[in-house]
């Protein structure tokens, strides 16, 4: 549930004394802005038709039949205000994201290149995606200063037996 939030700018607009202003819309920066964009998203899939996946709760799927039997069927992947899209069907992405677009503003990026940090090759000749984390894995081990770490497949002793201690 979001609480409402009021704002006072003092100085910007003359309001009588002992009066606020209550926002209607959400105010980039302000906690609630996440969650409620969430929320506005979330239905808006769920209107269009698509379903939440059961075990991932970003995860949105829609299949539609075709007139052939066949069966098309779009993924969509929601962090934050990123989405990823997955669709085989041309005239089935094109519509949804029409759809989408009279809604909201979006951005093509064009093809998927990195996603949350992860480098993302594709080789749709094959029907290939090769994910990596290996550059996002480096920058971590530099920003604690541990990028000359000498990496072991154990990182302990072998045989080591632990113990509980309660000193």
């Amino acid at each position: 549930m979001l609480e409402r939030v009021y704002i006072y700018l003092p100085g910007k607009c003359r309001l009588p004394k002992g009066k606020v202003l209550q926002c209607r819309r959400f105010i980039y920066g302000l906690k609630q802005v996440a969650h409620g964009w969430n929320q506005l998203y979330v239905k808006w899939l769920i209107d269009y038709g698509l379903t939440n996946i059961i075990n991932d709760s970003v995860v949105f799927v829609k299949n539609v039949r075709k007139d052939d039997g066949s069966f098309s069927k779009i993924r969509l992947s929601i962090h934050v205000d990123n989405e990823l899209e997955a669709c085989r069907d041309e005239a089935m992405y094109k519509k949804v994201i029409d759809a989408m677009s009279k809604d909201f503003d979006l951005s093509d990026s064009g093809e998927l290149m990195w996603f949350l940090g992860g480098k993302v090759e594709q080789h749709s000749e094959k029907g290939i995606v090769w994910m990596s984390q290996q550059q996002y894995c480096s920058d971590v081990l530099k920003r604690f200063k541990m990028d000359d770490s000498t990496p072991v497949d154990t990182p302990c002793e072998a045989n080591l037996h632990l113990a509980a201690s309660f000193d």
